[in-house]
């Protein structure tokens, strides 16, 4: 009973009824198998009762969050009273529960969705499906996010700071799609294997695994976005292991896409399709376990702590390992396959095949170095591979890419004449030649940076025709696939321009003081204090040549809750380059001045008298701090400027006492400058002030950086999204007929 009194029981309640109709699902499902008429329309309904139990278990969290019933605990721990409604919301999969919970609640709305693509193998494709959403749902039961603290605080401990971004409200919800539409293509294929049905299940597969990549691909996109946007160190890609969770599982649905494709048209693959389903289904488990189960804690500034959940964690992962090893070592022999009709080197079988394990082998590589330090935890000093390891291992992978990819729209099913091939693709070549002749006049002398460039521009040269053609030929619905292909080179060309070739100045303007860096000249005009949700921001004039100067503003500032220095970069975008303006360092000019009642000091120009305290900003101070409730104390100060003219302002102090967060919002003063009252010395009865911009001038240390056509990255990927929208709207219209044909 004394647990029950600590958990809030309209969420809890919805939980465990979600746990009670998963099983029931199961065992309608199995009483189908078995031959019982009756079990599949038990456990639909069991199923929909289920997805409504998840529905109504994150419909209580959201509802508490926007409360802000501080009673809850995960409510307490992730948001606060001073965040907007949509931090609130956000909140939901801030945390450890709320991210399992969200990727519980997508997985189980899809279910709804993938029942009706079943047909007949609904009992088994159900069976294993919702088996997938049990494993999270004990997670879940085990870790209740409905318990409740013993005692009410008055506020919460806030969000992380460095989630406090409009992205945060978009960008997982969406990833948690991609992770739960991974399970489909699993399903589906083992379901198959557990029947010894080996047709029809990748034609109904293909679909689900398409979306599953471009949802996965547009989260992706975003993460690096708001990483190059919000952040400040200058790029969109680090290989943090929270980022290579979802990468790897997009390369090997990037296999699984290509190995179904060979399936359906050419019977080929039948076997590896199996193991690419569960490769990519295991890596988001593997994933999951590797940043959430605390073994990243000290290599990951995104991975989550030890909460208790490893060994939950390690059993979802072994179990389902266990099973998909199991159903294709006993089944393998059985699987028919097609022997190898590619003629010669010169065919689209071959290429593709070399493409699917060049790829496969990228996946395996990024995988292995992730788990380094899990690999070397038992040895003498556990260690992580950095950057230059990934970027070394896998820049020749991406030549091999670009080389395949080149290739492969004029290549046939049989052998394709070089001459012929040849002649076909002498205006791509002429192409790829001109960027590269282009890339090495600008500034680019590597000559293996220079292969790569030809082989990127090749690519997408010879996948635009096949593109067009495609087009004319069939309209849009038949050239998506070629589509996908042209983005993934503008994607290769974007990323070598802008990571290879970008060029960083390091920099300490003092203000009003022009500074030249390349071809501009750089004057900090003034800092701008704190305007409502807008922080503190410093104002930067770009000025070059014969172009109308224009203002960066990036942003440095302390977070009220936790004291950390935070920074925003602005960025400058134009058609061939990113300005990227990040701060570094910002000093005031001037140190803290403490002043008695009665006392005067002088900073600059400035005569600074401290009349009194005011204790009745916001009701009366010392009762308010008694009660334990925010308190506000002002410092009433007469200053007086160089031209003798005397003029009153009263900054503040706020303390929360609850949470420990003060406030100290900064004073504009008349003619320029600042004053902050930055705290208060109880022994001596004296006010600590801060002022910026009043005798010694302000300085800003900055870091410029040019992005080179860092836009074809961002183009890229949304050219590669738009042809895989494309393809699969066609595979879904090809998969109904499928059913009906079935039917």
């Amino acid at each position: 009973m004394d647990y029950l009194s600590h958990i809030y029981l309209p969420g809890a309640v919805a939980l465990w009824s979600a746990l009670i109709f998963a099983l029931t699902t199961m065992v309608g499902y199995v009483l189908a198998l078995s031959g019982d008429a009756s079990g599949i329309s038990f456990a639909r309904r069991s199923y929909s009762f289920f997805a409504l139990s998840i529905f109504l278990t994150a419909f209580v969290l959201i509802s508490l969050l926007m409360a802000r019933d501080f009673r809850v605990e995960y409510v307490y721990q992730y948001s606060g009273m001073d965040l907007p409604w949509f931090y609130q919301f956000a909140a939901f999969w801030a945390g450890q529960k709320g991210s399992f919970m969200i990727w519980l609640f997508w997985g189980t709305m899809l279910g709804l969705l993938v029942r009706r693509t079943t047909g007949k193998s609904e009992p088994a494709v159900m069976g294993i499906y919702t088996l997938t959403l049990l494993g999270l749902l004990l997670i879940l039961v085990r870790e209740n996010p409905f318990l409740m603290l013993r005692q009410t605080p008055v506020d919460g401990q806030g969000l992380n700071p460095l989630l406090q971004d409009n992205w945060m409200v978009i960008h997982p919800p969406i990833m948690f799609i991609g992770y739960a539409a991974s399970a489909i293509p699993f399903s589906f294929a083992m379901a198959a294997l557990w029947r010894r049905k080996y047709d029809g299940w990748a034609a109904r597969a293909f679909p689900w695994a398409l979306g599953g990549f471009l949802v996965l691909g547009t989260a992706i996109l975003m993460g690096g976005y708001w990483a190059y946007k919000t952040l400040g160190w200058g790029g969109y890609w680090g290989w943090d292991p929270v980022e290579n969770a979802s990468f790897i599982p997009w390369l090997f649905g990037t296999v699984l896409i290509h190995g179904l494709y060979m399936e359906r048209t050419k019977g080929r693959f039948r076997r590896a399709n199996y193991v690419f389903t569960f490769l990519t289904y295991i890596s988001v488990l593997y994933g999951t376990f590797l940043t959430r189960s605390g073994v990243l804690a000290d290599f990951s500034v995104h991975s989550f702590v030890d909460l208790g959940i490893s060994g939950w964690l390690t059993f979802l992962l072994g179990g389902f390992m266990l099973l998909g090893l199991y159903l294709i070592v006993t089944r393998w022999k059985e699987i028919p396959t097609v022997p190898s009709e590619d003629p010669s080197f010169l065919s689209r079988g071959t290429f593709l095949v070399m493409g699917s394990i060049t790829i496969l082998i990228a996946a395996l590589v990024i995988t292995a170095g992730t788990s380094a330090p899990l690999l070397t935890r038992f040895m003498e000093s556990q260690s992580q591979v950095g950057p230059s390891f990934y970027n070394r291992v896998n820049l020749p992978i991406a030549m091999l890419v670009a080389f395949l990819l080149s290739f492969v729209p004029y290549l046939t099913w049989k052998e394709t004449p070089g001459n012929v091939l040849l002649r076909k693709m002498a205006l791509p070549i002429a192409f790829s030649v001109i960027v590269t002749v282009a890339a090495a006049v600008w500034r680019v002398r590597d000559v293996f940076h220079l292969v790569f460039i030809l082989l990127a521009a090749l690519a997408l040269a010879t996948n635009l025709q096949k593109t067009i053609d495609k087009y004319r030929a069939g309209g849009f619905k038949a050239m998506g696939g070629y589509l996908t292909h042209v983005g993934v080179g503008i994607i290769l060309l974007g990323i070598i321009a802008s990571s290879g070739y970008d060029q960083s100045t390091k920099v300490t303007l003092t203000q009003g003081a022009p500074k030249q860096v390349d071809d501009m000249t750089l004057t900090f005009k003034r800092f701008i204090p704190r305007q409502g949700r807008e922080k503190e921001r410093m104002e930067i004039e770009v000025a070059r040549a014969g172009r109308s100067p224009f203002m960066v503003y990036p942003k440095l500032f302390v977070n009220d809750r936790t004291r950390q220095t935070m920074v925003n970069p602005d960025i400058k975008s134009s058609p061939f380059q990113d300005l990227y303006v990040s701060p570094i360092e910002f000093d005031p000019g001037q140190p803290r001045l403490e002043l008695a009642q009665g006392q005067s000091g002088q900073i600059g120009d400035m005569q600074i008298h401290f009349v009194r305290f005011n204790l009745n900003m916001d009701g009366n101070a010392v009762a308010a701090l008694n009660a334990g409730h925010s308190t506000t104390v002002g410092a009433e100060l007469a200053i007086t400027n160089k031209e003798g003219k005397t003029f009153s302002v009263t900054p503040v102090y706020r303390l929360n006492p609850a949470t420990g967060t003060v406030e100290t919002p900064p004073t504009s003063l008349p003619g320029g400058g600042t004053i902050t009252m930055a705290g208060i010395n109880t022994g001596s009865h004296a006010v600590q002030l801060e002022t910026t911009g009043l005798a010694n001038p302000m300085k800003l240390s900055i870091d410029v950086t040019k992005k080179p056509l860092i836009q074809l990255v961002w183009g890229g990927l949304y050219v590669v999204l738009l042809g895989g929208i494309l393809t699969m709207i066609q595979r879904f219209r090809q998969a109904r007929v499928l059913e009906q044909i079935a039917g």
